[in-house]
């Protein structure tokens, strides 16, 4: 029996955050997307050394930095921004904000099809929430995008 390289279930890339107070933001997580807890490793400090987390059918790393590995907290500058497709993009908005985020942008329908706002929670990570309105061709993208530089 062979071992898959991407384990079933997980796609080519997963994100994996470092956040200080990462049993708080699981539980974020949770309240305002909908997270699913896979699996937590606790340390003996109470930190969490490994978690993941399941948003519809995508997984998410996350753990507490420490000395010896390469995450930090984003607590100066954002280090890493999520794309979240949703059913519905301006509930799910509102449900992250009523859950502790913040406005970056609001929601609104843009030229490449999506509608679409952006997040940024309360542990420094921001989250562009979205819900396609319009399957388009590159090349009707492109032109969108050529109009609306022309206009602004």
């Amino acid at each position: 029996m062979s071992v898959k390289p991407i384990p079933e279930g997980y796609h080519s890339i997963t994100p994996y955050l470092g956040i200080h107070k990462a049993a708080e933001a699981i539980d974020f997580y949770k309240k305002a997307f909908g997270a699913t807890e896979v699996m937590r490793l606790a340390m003996p400090d109470g930190g969490i050394g490994h978690a993941e987390l399941r948003i519809g059918d995508s997984a998410i790393m996350l753990g507490s930095p420490c000395d010896q590995g390469p995450l930090s907290n984003p607590d100066n500058a954002v280090s890493v921004g999520l794309h979240l497709y949703v059913t519905d993009v301006d509930k799910s908005f509102q449900r992250a904000l009523d859950a502790g985020a913040t406005t970056v942008s609001e929601v609104k329908d843009q030229f490449y099809g999506d509608r679409s706002g952006t997040l940024k929670d309360p542990y420094g990570h921001l989250w562009f929430l979205a819900s396609r309105k319009e399957d388009l061709t590159e090349e009707q993208i492109r032109q969108r995008a050529m109009e609306m530089f022309q206009q602004g």
